[in-house]
């Protein structure tokens, strides 16, 4: 293995150490990460990186996933190497939105199968190049703990309901729910609305209007418009196209 990547789901951690470099992206939630003692978030926006042999844990929140490279700087023959893992000391580095979503977009094509994932960690290391070195973890906070609690039944919930289970005022919970996990109460929502879906369209055979009516839509052609506006698909075109990717 030079360099390896995949998407990773979390539910708990594990203090270990492995004897190559980790690069971590977030693609959903977020993570707490303690690297030989100093911790900070891993959330959106924001890339980390594991040098090899550090000991490390984490602690992720229920929705957690990462897009994670393994890379062994050694084995880059040829290869020009991110200056980001030219440092021997654990980073948390913030990035420009849109290659963030650059990133995020590639994992989605590997979590697809649109895209070889062999192809995208080569893809993924080019758009590290543009990332400039800097050391900014913050620190874990009680209220941050507390709001990736609440974050993690946060699908019906009103805000005020969140910022009461938090023990917050509803403007600290707001600001600080949109630290912790990238997103604002009401984008995680339906976030988890259409996590909801894709796993309906998938892996059951149920009628689309049913589907939309079971996450609480009025009518099919609302939900239908945001889902395309969110995936570049209707429900019916993602269905099919998750079907032709099984048959191949």
């Amino acid at each position: 293995m030079s360099v390896h990547l995949e998407i990773r789901s979390y539910s708990s951690g594990d203090r270990h150490r492995h004897d190559f470099s980790q690069i971590l992206l977030p693609m959903h939630g977020a993570m707490k990460l303690d690297i030989e003692g100093r911790s900070g978030i891993v959330s959106s926006n924001c890339v980390a990186i594991v040098p090899q042999d550090c000991e490390h844990d984490f602690v992720p929140s229920s929705d957690c996933s990462m897009l994670v490279l393994d890379v062994e700087t050694a084995a880059l023959a040829g290869e020009a190497i991110p200056a980001l893992l030219c440092n021997a000391s654990p980073s948390l580095t913030r990035i420009e939105p849109w290659l963030w979503r650059m990133f995020r977009q590639l994992g989605a094509e590997v979590e697809a199968g649109a895209c070889r994932a062999h192809d995208a960690a080569h893809l993924a290391l080019a758009g590290l190049q543009l990332i400039e070195p800097s050391r900014r973890p913050r620190p874990w906070s009680r209220s941050e703990h507390r709001v990736l609690g609440v974050a993690a039944d946060a699908q019906t919930a009103s805000v005020a309901e969140m910022a009461r289970m938090a023990g917050l005022g509803q403007s600290q919970f707001h600001a600080l729910f949109r630290t912790t996990t990238g997103q604002s109460p009401k984008q995680l929502q339906l976030s988890q609305l259409f996590e909801r879906a894709v796993d309906a369209l998938v892996g059951t055979s149920t009628p689309i209007s049913e589907i939309a009516y079971g996450l609480g839509y009025q009518n099919a052609s609302s939900f239908n418009r945001q889902f395309k506006r969110r995936f570049g698909l209707t429900p019916s075109e993602f269905r099919a196209a998750g079907r032709n990717r099984a048959g191949n």
